[in-house]
């Protein structure tokens, strides 16, 4: 396996072809796998500035001039540098199925970690705190975070499995809420493309404010909080609260949702572009559940059964697949 393909991978930037070679060589041996863990984990150690050379010629420099690869290595040091994607931070671990899905390390500071477009991803924070980030999201947490200062900005949806500590409140800012926990586990879906916030409190306590800080509700274990930024208004209703954390093990539950909103998330799940061409078959409301891992395709025909949904799938190389709904 040439480097430049794990480069690739790394900085989000491999073909479909790339990327099913390199999961191919991946399975081939468990010599492959730890290798690919270890270019992993390079890619985190140069995380903060200076040390990529260092880490570089004391790991990896010696094979890679074998291999005559070296000339990579300035280009590799540069996106190791910007640490942007836990996927090639190493500090989280995949849902794709191909042997490394239960590889957990520590963040170090100054962290940005995002789940790529079609991938799911773990973290471990400093604090101990679990966080499952669902496709097309990110975290941030400040460079206080170790000094207890655990403040976490949130992009999308993920689910938080917090550490106790009474002396340090964890604090999660997105677009439109603010949220203090204390000592909890509980999901927040909150996509910069969605004008509403859904919250739901699994155990624990979590204190919900709007951006001025002034507290608007603290919901109790089994409540969902949806608000609305037209309305500006939080409505708190009592759930089951597996409909709302269930795609964390791959299940995902509609709740007599309209297809056009399914669309947004199936677009995240498999990187792919949904153009809906006739206006009614959004509008449709689809009550089931399904199995994320599947098959972009076979979700398309679980959909198409219990609608009037037809679809046309044009792939296209190097490109997102797009899918026409007609």
């Amino acid at each position: 396996m040439k480097i430049q393909q794990i480069e690739n991978y790394l900085c989000g930037e491999a073909t479909e072809s790339e990327i099913t070679a390199l999961f191919q060589w991946i399975d081939a041996s468990p010599e492959n796998k730890k290798e690919f863990i270890q270019y992993k984990k390079l890619w985190a150690l140069t995380s903060r500035a200076g040390e990529e050379e260092e880490v570089w010629d004391r790991l990896f420099a010696p094979r890679f001039r074998k291999q005559k690869l070296v000339h990579n290595y300035w280009r590799f040091a540069k996106y190791a540098a910007m640490l942007l994607f836990a996927i090639g931070a190493g500090f989280a671990f995949q849902y794709t199925g191909w042997g490394l899905k239960h590889e957990k390390l520590i963040y170090a500071q100054n962290c940005s970690i995002a789940a790529p477009l079609g991938q799911m991803t773990n973290i471990v924070l400093p604090d101990g705190s679990k966080v499952m980030l669902n496709s097309g999201s990110s975290i941030t947490y400040n460079s206080n975070f170790s000094q207890g200062e655990r403040l976490v900005t949130l992009t999308g949806e993920a689910f938080f499995d917090v550490a106790k500590d009474q002396d340090h409140p964890f604090r999660i800012e997105t677009s439109l809420l603010n949220f203090e926990v204390f000592g909890t586990s509980f999901n927040i879906e909150a996509y910069p493309d969605d004008p509403t916030i859904n919250t739901t409190l699994v155990e624990g306590s979590l204190a919900i404010s709007d951006k001025t800080q002034k507290e608007l509700h603290r919901l109790k274990p089994g409540e969902n909080a949806h608000y609305d930024a037209y309305q500006t208004k939080l409505v708190v209703t009592n759930v089951s609260t597996g409909i709302y954390t269930s795609w964390k093990d791959g299940l995902i539950t509609f709740r007599n949702e309209k297809l056009k909103e399914i669309a947004k998330k199936i677009e995240r799940w498999y990187n792919v572009k949904i153009i809906i061409n006739n206006p009614k078959i959004g509008e449709q409301a689809y009550f089931g559940t399904i199995l994320k891992n599947k098959p972009i395709d076979q979700i398309l025909e679980v959909l198409k059964l219990s609608s009037s949904l037809k679809y046309k799938i044009e792939y296209r190389p190097d490109k997102p697949t797009i899918i026409y709904w007609r």
